[in-house]
């Protein structure tokens, strides 16, 4: 049986219409039940500010809390903060819900929230930055015990929902706590559903329900995540009876989960897009060789012909059948449909691979060239099957594409070191759910500027300063359908570039036992609370 929720509905956006924001009220919870064991895709970062990824955030969003909090629609909701309104455009003020407690009985209040996102946003040599959702903003303030005040030097009409991604720690742990404090347990001090209990680097995290909760009790007394990374194993854990449920399912894997009458596969489309980047930056770029194998003096990806030929070698429906079995969404550009900055004028790209050559030839590179692809193993569906797909679809063309599988801990470190090589063609992806509209342009596309905090995520340096201005002026936008009208722009004119090589956006697929039921989120995320015991 298959559970298949509707995807591409309007979606909730924080617009300002020159007011306070109303924000939606949060639904109380069914019963409750005692203990659920997941086997989990993907493992923590037990540091909440040191790796931003929607897979790191899922497990916080259990025992951290929020000063705006998600839900399974990618739509802001109240967290700590019960309101929120703009003063003026160079303004945003939260205001916090009374009798806030982290799980050890001290209080929780604006003070918290100020030492949580300074450290965010400036954790030194942190992996995945958090500082990108703090553009613009110049000051974080607490009036008093009640207030957030974030001051910035432009409209951000966005803000609220980046905050969604920021866990909430006590100040004394953001001034002082180490990354290894983190994984002691030490500085994990809870204020979400569930509290922190333990975990084991490598194979679990276990929660139990928070009693102190400012909102609906957890309906879990007791969570343990496994951390399974192999797909196998996942799927093995589950057929054993080991785990009540998994989580990114292996589409090879679905037919014998299906044919198993004591297991239920839950499927809904995800807003993460897969796509490739390439080094459009450097002249001379560390991973590109001619069709002997010697360094290129000359950097072809800096050709747009040649970026285009890459993106008409790949067969994207191939890749769906074949690789993901129906289970992805060929797409030819970063926002799924649905989401603000989503363009109905921009087509899946055709596999084209006469065309593709000829642009080779046409670009000057009539025999091809030689690039290293480097990509994931373990963080996204059938990563290393896509990479070595992709892989052998561009050595068909005549790029001879040598695919370099890294396990995540090692993958990231090395992309995001944006003094170091990165790499010349790498996957990467990009989820919407911090916003509900088009915010990779602004993280991944926008030029790079360490000052700023614009471009975080612009891994290989691709800069248009036409491009930049639409990004820029989207974000001082306030009106919702101007501000996605300017996405649009921006995308179309992306895509026009080829500054980016977009592949597909993943589905979200969960198996559990038949007598529990589970709802999607858009973002893939596996939340306890989505658990429902029949």
């Amino acid at each position: 049986m298959i559970h298949s929720p509707r995807f591409g509905r309007s979606r909730f956006l924080m617009a300002l219409g020159g007011g306070a924001l109303a924000i939606l009220g949060l639904v109380a919870q069914p019963a409750r039940a005692q203990e659920l064991v997941i086997g989990s895709r993907v493992e923590v970062t037990p540091d909440p500010h040191f790796r931003w990824s929607a897979a790191n955030v899922m497990f916080y969003r259990h025992y951290f809390s929020f000063l705006m909090d998600l839900n399974k629609d990618d739509q802001a909701v109240p967290g700590l903060a019960e309101s929120a309104e703009v003063e003026g455009d160079h303004a945003w003020v939260f205001h916090l819900r009374p009798n806030l407690h982290f799980a050890d009985g001290q209080k929780l209040t604006a003070a918290d929230v100020v030492a949580s996102f300074e450290r965010a946003r400036t954790l030194p040599n942190a992996a995945g930055p958090y500082a990108g959702l703090f553009a613009g903003v110049t000051e974080i303030s607490a009036p008093d015990e009640r207030t957030v005040r974030m001051t910035t030097n432009r409209a951000v009409p966005t803000l609220p929902n980046g905050l969604t991604q920021v866990s909430i720690i006590p100040a004394s742990v953001a001034k002082t706590a180490t990354t290894a404090d983190f994984v002691q347990g030490s500085a994990d001090v809870s204020s979400g559903a569930y509290r922190f209990v333990s975990l084991q680097p490598g194979n679990r995290l276990i929660v139990e329900r928070n009693p102190d909760f400012y909102g609906p009790k957890a309906r879990w007394a007791r969570v343990t995540f496994r951390f399974m990374t192999d797909n196998a194993a996942r799927t093995a854990a589950l057929l054993g009876g080991d785990v009540d449920m998994i989580d990114g399912v292996a589409p090879q894997d679905m037919p014998r989960i299906k044919a198993d009458g004591r297991f239920t596969v839950h499927v809904g489309r995800s807003d993460r897009g897969l796509f490739l980047m390439p080094d459009t930056e450097r002249d001379v770029s560390p991973f590109i060789r001619d069709i002997n194998g010697a360094p290129m003096t000359k950097n072809p990806l800096k050709d747009r012909r040649v970026r285009e030929a890459m993106l008409l070698a790949i067969d994207r429906e191939a890749i769906r059948t074949k690789v993901m079995d129906g289970l992805s969404f060929p797409t030819g550009q970063l926002v799924p449909e649905g989401f603000g900055g989503h363009s109905d004028k921009i087509p899946v790209p055709p596999f084209d691979p006469a065309r593709s050559r000829a642009l080779l030839a046409e670009a000057g590179y009539p025999e091809g060239f030689e690039v290293t692809l480097h990509c994931t193993n373990d963080r996204y569906v059938n990563d290393g099957r896509i990479c070595q797909t992709i892989g052998q679809m561009l050595t068909r063309v005549g790029i001879k594409t040598d695919v370099q599988l890294l396990p995540t801990s090692a993958y990231f470190p090395m992309v995001t070191d944006h003094a170091g090589k990165r790499g010349s063609l790498i996957m990467m992806s990009w989820s919407a759910a911090g916003s509900g509209e088009a915010d990779v342009l602004q993280n991944v596309i926008h030029t790079y500027n360490k000052e700023t905090h614009t471009g975080t995520w612009n891994l290989e340096h691709y800069s248009n300063p036409a491009i930049d201005k639409l990004i820029e002026q989207s974000q001082i936008t306030l009106d919702v359908t101007q501000r996605h009208a300017l996405q649009v722009q921006a995308m179309e004119a992306l895509m026009a570039d080829v500054g980016v090589i977009p592949i597909h956006d993943q589905s979200v697929v969960v198996a559990t036992k038949k007598n529990l039921d589970f709802t999607t989120w858009d973002d893939e995320s596996t939340m306890a609370e989505e658990v429902v015991a029949k």
